[in-house]
């Protein structure tokens, strides 16, 4: 089983980073124009449940991309792919290759800065079927993407 490249988890946790400043911005917010004025009656003061909340995001922040990496593999078959990831669901997928339509390599802003990249395995099937693996060299990703691409032509044959 193959892992993630290790740079992910830089990748996920500013990911985290960034949403859990604005969702602590809105709940300071909130606190602000509804707790602090009276408008609304609140079972802490003002401010503590923004403190709290900016803890728990920041514990998650620390912990769950270590534990997301851990549990993220994959596996090149041959006649499938297969993936096994989740921390609190575990998720065991096996696409045929018979089944991929089309094949992309991603890359965001972020995961350039790292010359990482994310393999996008488009599927025949139900919607929400594509398989995506983050945290790939993007040299690999590419490679990956090519032997996959050459899997699912000699299917078609």
């Amino acid at each position: 089983m193959h892992q993630l490249d290790p740079s992910v988890k830089i990748i996920w946790a500013v990911s985290y980073s960034i949403r859990s400043v604005l969702f602590t911005a809105l709940l300071l917010a909130f606190e602000f124009f509804f707790v602090r004025t009276g408008k609304l009656e609140w079972f802490l003061s003002f401010g503590l449940t923004t403190i709290i909340f900016a803890l728990i995001c920041l514990a998650i922040i620390i912990i769950y991309p270590q534990l997301k990496y851990r549990f993220w593999k994959f596996e090149v078959r041959p006649e499938e792919l297969y993936l096994e990831r989740g921390v609190l669901t575990r998720v065991k997928t096996t696409a045929p290759y018979r089944r991929v339509q089309h094949l992309d390599v991603a890359q965001s802003v972020m995961e350039r800065m790292m010359d990482l990249g994310k393999l996008v395995i488009y599927t025949a099937g139900t919607r929400g079927a594509d398989i995506i693996i983050p945290g790939l060299p993007i040299a690999y990703a590419e490679m990956l993407r090519d032997q996959l691409k050459n899997y699912s032509r000699e299917d078609a044959v």
